[in-house]
């Protein structure tokens, strides 16, 4: 195993043989990434062995020299893959709190070639559980496996007016309702290799800014056609109260009920959003989990110095302060002036997005 950032799957010198776990970032995010990998590997099994592999290109090789020195475990290695030799320069276009690096898992099937099946995770999560039980879901047949979204679902059928008409519109999907969440997914490698090509998937991540971004882009090529995972696999905070309360109350009832159920056994606490993440506010939902793991992660120090700042210095105060005027002042007011479900609300939101307001 090189403990460096490699060019191939082969410098990486990992055997891939039993569980792939793929997560990606950039040198900023880093930190938050370990968290996810010490989550990962204190419920790691003796009996499996773990490859897990960062897709990034600009981790310097202290950062790898940090990451790899905290991580002594005979039964995993970990591999740092540079994803610019499918990507050949291309310029990924994304917005808002979104980074280029999401769109890595796109190039997965081909930065692996030799690998049937990987289970890709974000950054801003944390496992309280084996993920080898995630790897072994069967996925033969279908791209890839994934929890439904009862986010994007709610946002639907009543948030947010504009959704299903993107998602039936502009991604074509036959069935919106089976939108899924991509933060954390089996994918089927060889499947993808056998139906697409890196040239396609670099077109579908160029061709437009999509609303959630690759996300998007694996929900069109699936269209409903992948296995459904357990909601625990992807449980996620409750962004804001807004999340639980308003939009995924929204949803069916089947939904609203997995994702209750779970909030009370969950396997991974997906941090998804664009702000409220435990790193800056601990005492977000469920971000006792995340602290747990962090305290004994690679870069616990760095963390550290990073939630004082934004506690403490003027710049972070200023943030937070706008964050609460926004989501306690303005939100509420929005909600009671154009309930959600109504078409003044839909006519807001498609105002808002007009004048270059980002929905991400």
């Amino acid at each position: 195993m090189l403990t460096r950032l490699s060019c191939t799957v082969e410098e990486m010198g990992l055997a891939l043989d039993d569980v792939v776990i793929l997560l990606a970032c950039n040198e900023y995010f880093v930190p938050y990434t370990a968290v996810a990998i010490q989550s990962i590997v204190e419920h790691m099994s003796p009996d499996r062995h773990y490859d897990i592999v960062v897709l990034t290109r600009d981790l310097t090789q202290r950062t790898i020299d940090s990451l790899v020195g905290h991580l002594p475990y005979p039964n995993m290695s970990l591999g740092f893959l540079n994803p610019e030799v499918a990507l050949k320069g291309t310029k990924l276009p994304h917005h808002g709190h979104f980074r280029p690096e999401t769109f890595f898992r796109l190039l997965a099937p081909w930065l692996l070639p030799n690998v049937k099946k990987a289970v890709y995770l974000d950054s801003d999560l944390v496992a309280l559980t084996d993920v080898a039980e995630l790897f072994d879901t069967d996925v033969e047949g279908c791209l890839l496996g994934a929890t439904r979204d009862a986010d994007t679902v709610g946002m639907m059928l009543g948030y947010d007016g504009t959704v299903g008409p993107y998602l039936e519109n502009e991604i074509k999907l036959t069935d919106p309702m089976q939108y899924f969440q991509a933060g954390v997914l089996v994918m089927n490698l060889e499947a993808f290799r056998y139906a697409f090509t890196v040239a396609d998937m670099l077109s579908l991540s160029t061709v437009r800014v999509w609303r959630w971004l690759d996300q998007d882009i694996l929900n069109m090529l699936a269209d409903g056609n992948y296995v459904r995972v357990d909601m625990r696999w992807n449980t996620l905070m409750d962004w804001k109260g807004i999340r639980r309360e308003k939009i995924i109350a929204q949803a069916p009832e089947e939904l609203r009920e997995q994702y209750e159920a779970a909030r009370q056994d969950p396997a991974i606490v997906h941090y998804a959003g664009p702000d409220d993440r435990p790193w800056d506010y601990p005492d977000c939902d469920m971000g006792a989990y995340f602290w747990d793991y962090a305290k004994r992660s690679a870069f616990a120090d760095v963390l550290e110095e990073r939630l004082q700042q934004s506690q403490t210095t003027v710049a972070g105060k200023l943030d937070r302060a706008k964050v609460s005027v926004i989501f306690k002042g303005i939100m509420p007011l929005v909600d009671k002036t154009f309930p959600p479900g109504t078409k003044r609300r839909t006519r807001l939101i498609k105002g808002y997005v007009a004048i270059g307001g980002d929905l991400g």
